[in-house]
């Protein structure tokens, strides 16, 4: 069990950080493989909450987990315009859940429901919008935040696997409101380190919706050959 939690906590605090600090320029790396953890918690949460069931205490709760992390995972890997949208609606579900939980409600309908609408709302917001780069760059900022939070305090004993249950961010409030301070904090400076490390960087997929090419560096037209023939003339 030791060495469960150990390599848990790892893998969750490097995809944390991974999403946190270069969720924008790694977007189509890291999103497949967050969608799938995060949809596998998601699946696997929905008999928590709906049925209450322990959590991952059925081979139904791990079976809803698996399908729903392979298909968030294969959306995520194959549609640039999926992967923003269900990054957009997982971490509005964690932001609901951690506040009903926040407030002091226990898994069940009515925090399922709440989280499910914060989902749907972000995710509408998001489609409304049309994927822009600071949503993206504010979303992976935030989830980042709450994976990081989430490992290292699993990783020290003050959450457990199936506090999870909660989502990452119902997990972390549960134990205190405090550190919802320093989720926001950790969010806030991934979000700045990212949009400064990315001015001049367009995500292909943001590119193709926008109809521009994408590069790491400003595009800046070449008016050398046309000065030149504008002289002589």
């Amino acid at each position: 069990m030791f060495f469960q939690i150990v390599l848990a906590s790892l893998l969750i605090i490097l995809m944390g950080l991974g999403l946190c600090f270069a969720g924008y320029r790694f977007f189509t790396i890291l999103l497949p493989i967050w969608g799938f953890f995060a949809g596998f918690q998601f699946g696997a949460t929905i008999f928590t909450n709906l049925f209450g069931q322990g959590f991952l205490s059925t081979v139904i709760s791990w079976v809803i987990g698996l399908l729903v992390a392979i298909t968030a995972a294969a959306l995520a890997y194959l549609f640039y315009a999926a992967a923003v949208a269900l990054l957009a609606g997982l971490v509005g579900y964690e932001l609901g859940v951690g506040i009903m939980t926040w407030i002091g409600f226990q898994p069940g309908v009515i925090t399922f429901l709440v989280g499910l609408v914060f989902a749907l709302g972000i995710g509408a917001l998001a489609v409304f919008l049309r994927f822009p780069k600071l949503l993206i760059i504010l979303l992976t900022a935030f989830a980042g935040a709450g994976a990081i939070l989430a490992g290292f305090f699993l990783a020290f004993g003050r959450i457990s696997l199936d506090s999870l249950r909660f989502g990452e961010v119902g997990a972390i409030l549960r134990d205190s409101w405090l550190w919802g301070l320093l989720y926001l904090a950790i969010a806030a400076v991934g979000f700045a380190f990212q949009w400064r490390t990315t001015q001049n960087f367009i995500l292909e997929g943001a590119a193709t919706e926008a109809g521009i090419a994408p590069s790491d560096e400003a595009l800046v037209p070449d008016t050398s050959i046309s000065d030149v023939s504008a002289a002589s003339a």
